[in-house]
């Protein structure tokens, strides 16, 4: 499994699997490409493979359990939806059971502030009432959405950015668009790996600043029609306004040039597309609308 960085994180780990200190449950905080699951399941991986387990490989651990958010598509947008309850008490059902290697049973809750208010009193008695041999990590971005019951029985293990020299170590040599990759990248290495990868991704983000670009200097009729253009794939629109503010706030910072506009204006531009998103993703509004309304302030 390639990690990329948090070294002192998994050094910290291992040290508890060594020194039999494993905690009951984890809170695995950060942003969303960091790789907190990256690191969460090789962690689990050691420790369904430590002394007292069978190793338990390939495809099939019968004593890891994963849990993630359902995904949904309304309004051509798709969306990572809630953990509900059900999944929650399947779960506890599989965790009940005995373990098949041996010492531990591993759950990873993957997105786990995304479980309902209801799942999280189900995962509470869990952790009120623990199994033993069971670990539960949960995955998350924004801890405060976890119940402060849950989050005061958990160890928790924040996640930052990774340094871009540690980044540019790992991009495969004659790769030859580094700078590129490494600003998209944000400093997340799950990115910087898909648009290695993956090129169409790049060329995507390509033609976003370009849009944006053009944006400053088409006129209503223009920035219109591409508004309804957009508004035919609103996961597509989402995923280029989120692309948008990548790159308004690196002009904000004055941190590069792929941009030049004042501060006041990025500021505006930040809180509309904001709010753009915020309508998009959560109401029912009419996405072409929101698109012009948008567009407006270009």
């Amino acid at each position: 499994m390639e990690i990329i960085g948090h070294e002192k994180i998994i050094k910290l780990l291992d040290r508890s699997i060594e020194k039999e200190n494993v905690a009951q449950a984890y809170i695995f905080s950060g942003p969303v490409g960091v790789g907190k699951y990256a690191v969460a399941l090789d962690f689990a991986e050691k420790l369904l493979a430590s002394a007292e387990n069978r190793p338990q490989t390939g495809a099939i651990k019968p004593d890891l359990l994963l849990i993630k958010p359902e995904i949904e598509e309304k309004k051509r947008v798709v969306r990572v939806g809630d953990i509900k309850i059900e999944s929650i008490r399947d779960f506890q059902h599989k965790a009940g059971l005995s373990t098949l290697g041996g010492k531990y049973k591993v759950a990873i809750i993957d997105d786990a502030d995304r479980m309902t208010k209801e799942a999280q009193n189900a995962l509470l008695k869990t952790l009120e009432e623990p199994n033993k041999n069971l670990v539960v990590i949960l995955v998350v971005q924004n801890e405060k959405r976890i119940l402060s019951t849950i989050s005061s029985r958990c160890q928790k293990i924040k996640f930052g950015t990774v340094a871009l020299a540690e980044m540019e170590k790992n991009i495969p040599v004659g790769i030859k668009n580094k700078e590129e990759i490494l600003f998209w990248s944000l400093g997340r290495p799950g990115f910087m790996l898909e648009l290695v990868k993956n090129k169409p991704e790049l060329d995507f983000r390509r033609e976003s600043l370009e849009e944006l670009k053009n944006l400053f200097a088409k006129n209503f009729s223009d920035r219109f029609s591409l508004a309804g253009r957009l508004s035919m794939d609103g996961n597509l629109a989402v995923r280029k306004m989120d692309l948008w503010l990548v790159v308004i706030r690196q002009a904000l910072l004055g941190d590069g040039g792929l941009i030049k506009i004042s501060k006041s204006q990025s500021l505006k531009l930040i809180e509309k597309i904001d709010e753009s998103l915020r309508l998009i993703k959560n109401t029912n509004a009419n996405i072409k609308l929101v698109l012009e309304n948008l567009f407006l302030n270009f």
